[in-house]
């Protein structure tokens, strides 16, 4: 399963409208960096996780995710060590817990090298519960009712398919020519390197064949974007649902906004 493939179910979120998905999940986003600290971070977290399993995708969206499991632990590793050195620092003191030769690690370093790998999950996994519930075709007439432009919402649509496509092409190249005796993951960085070459060469021509077989259907179905009032088959309509859960996500952005500008000064800070 390719992360952010869409899967078939028949679950509430699957059912749901495009338009309340999207601005849920940007408000799920938006919030993230809004509370700027690793509890809600969590939290947002383990809403994702939550929303996965209840559209029946949630092992498959894990199992998606774990391929990341690598760069995550590697970017905490990275933050841990070298966050004085990055543009986040400002001048931040936190106390000293180690030192790994020149290189000092504070309690302020590993805050945000268990922050920013969160972020980076978050970041990843959004997109890819939306795409793994809705279709492409579902996505292109969201966008567009949501007043941006449908030469802009095909465009986008088109830009998600093609990544998909290209996902599986090179899946299958890889598979050939391990299949044909080349080692992929073996020896040292430069090695596999070099070993992609026999896969990078034949993607990459397939990866033109793709764009101009697309531009061809194009063509001939006679595509016409600056059409207007354009009608969809097929339309889905905003159920109860879909505008209780737009209520909450403006509901969440508002309480994030609040929360931030330290409007309520007297209430306990619950987050660190």
């Amino acid at each position: 399963m390719k992360l952010g493939q869409y899967v078939e179910k028949n679950s509430w979120f699957h059912r749901l409208d495009g338009r309340s998905k999207i601005i849920f999940l940007i408000s799920l986003t938006l919030m993230s960096f809004i509370l700027d600290n690793i509890m809600i971070n969590l939290l947002i977290l383990l809403i994702i996780v939550f929303l996965s399993f209840s559209a029946k995708i949630g092992k498959k969206f894990l199992k998606s995710l774990g391929k990341f499991a690598g760069l995550i632990v590697f970017a905490g590793f990275v933050w841990i060590l070298f966050y004085k050195a990055s543009l986040f620092h400002a001048n931040k003191c936190g106390v000293e817990l180690f030192r790994i030769g020149p290189i000092i690690v504070d309690s302020t370093g590993l805050y945000y090298g268990v922050k920013m790998p969160l972020r980076i999950i978050i970041m990843v996994s959004i997109p890819s519960l939306f795409f793994m519930t809705t279709t492409i075709r579902e996505f292109i007439i969201s966008l567009s009712k949501m007043g941006i432009p449908y030469i802009v919402s095909f465009t986008f649509g088109l830009a998600a398919q093609l990544i998909f496509s290209l996902s599986n092409e090179y899946e299958k190249i890889k598979n050939a020519q391990i299949a044909r005796g080349l080692e992929v993951d073996s020896g040292n960085l430069f090695k596999r390197i070099r070993n992609h070459i026999p896969i990078l060469i034949p993607f990459t021509v397939r990866s033109i064949e793709l764009a101009d077989e697309i531009n061809l259907a194009i063509s001939l179905k006679n595509f016409n974007p600056s059409i207007r009032n354009r009608k969809f088959y097929r339309d889905k309509k905003m159920s109860f649902i879909d505008y209780l859960l737009i209520s909450l996500s403006f509901l969440i952005l508002l309480l994030s906004i609040i929360v931030r500008l330290g409007v309520f000064h007297e209430l306990p800070k619950i987050y660190f």
